[in-house]
């Protein structure tokens, strides 16, 4: 080989590394922002949202097909305004919070990006912190996290519900939790050692919509079926950053309960105080790599729902977001992750 081959070989070469090293976060100043509005919930379930003598917009759902965000796009901040302050929301006319949190705000304006490079996907959150905790730390490790949840269609009601298809009357912090769950036989395994946590219907062999207790912890279907539904993708993808010190991001996803980890997708997820606002990114590859991952292509819409646990909250006493679409280069999205 002469030199000058093996001198552009070097060359190309290094060209080549060059654009890998400067590969990664994109320009966010050109990444279209979208802000949506992220409210206090309380103790509003699935069963709640999805009975009509509880909600009043349930037959919007039920009957038409109509997301939660095609009626409370535009009034979701006020409806987190009567839930933190404990007044009456449904057609019941009861409070969804009986214990509102001291200064809790009712919703927080939150600026969402998405973009990828064909390999990646990058999440941008901001928000202007809160200091809501009324003096109470519920998680005195993290004063922030972020988490992120993800449907491929896998999941009934995914696309009309966000990701109450997985905030279910017998979660623990919610009115019909069970003590029982934590002798549970699977309790360890499910990680209920305080409690019931998330899981879809997929995973259950019924769900009690109105007589109590509502819910369907107890209800597990047999391994072999929730293994199937898993090779299914009858599952939420979940991504979670924490600010705590040698707090690890969660990588995992919610079936028949909520896992912390077993993803090995998400590659980073940093978050800092910028000038009296928190912004957090999230880092994962486009395919799916681990347990519970969905590959995201292009061409494809999927359903995706956000949730912030500001100021030290944990559990129950979050903010989220509304069930939002997702897509990579599809304008039809609501959130549209552009190549750059």
């Amino acid at each position: 080989m002469s030199k000058s081959v093996v001198s552009l070989s070097v060359l190309a070469l290094a060209v080549t590394v060059a654009w890998n090293a400067t590969a990664g976060p994109p320009d966010w100043g050109k990444v279209p922002a979208k802000k949506i509005p992220m409210f206090y919930p309380g103790q509003a379930s699935y069963e709640w949202a999805m009975t009509k003598a509880d909600h009043s917009a349930a037959n919007q759902v039920i009957e038409k097909g109509r997301g939660c965000a095609y009626c409370h796009d535009e009034d979701a901040t006020d409806i987190g305004k009567k839930v933190v302050a404990g007044k009456p929301v449904g057609n019941k006319k009861k409070p969804l919070e009986p214990t509102p949190p001291a200064g809790k705000a009712g919703f927080i304006p939150v600026s969402v990006q998405a973009a990828h490079d064909g390999e990646k996907l990058y999440l941008r959150f901001e928000w202007e912190d809160t200091n809501d905790s009324g003096g109470k730390k519920l998680d005195p490790k993290n004063e922030e996290k972020v988490t992120v949840l993800l449907d491929a269609g896998g999941v009934d009601g995914a696309k009309l519900n966000g990701c109450w298809s997985t905030c279910h009357n017998d979660l623990r912090s919610m009115p019909d939790a069970s003590d029982a769950a934590k002798k549970h036989a699977k309790a360890k395994a499910l990680g209920w050692e305080d409690g019931v946590t998330k899981y879809v219907k997929e995973s259950r062999t019924a769900i009690s919509m109105e007589e109590s207790p509502r819910g369907g912890w107890d209800k597990l279907k047999p391994d072999a079926e929730i293994d199937a539904a898993l090779k299914a993708g009858k599952f939420y993808d979940l991504m979670q950053y924490r600010s705590g010190k040698g707090e690890k991001p969660a990588d995992g996803y919610v079936l028949e309960a909520r896992h912390m980890d077993g993803g090995k997708s998400l590659t980073k997820a940093e978050g800092k105080m910028e000038e009296g606002k928190w912004v957090v990114v999230f880092e994962r590859t486009l395919a799916a790599s681990g347990t519970g991952k969905h590959k995201i292509e292009a061409g494809k819409l999927y359903n995706v729902g956000f949730a912030i646990h500001d100021d030290y909250a944990a559990a129950r006493f979050h903010h989220v977001s509304l069930g939002y679409t997702f897509g990579l280069d599809n304008p039809k999205a609501d959130f549209n992750a552009v190549k750059q």
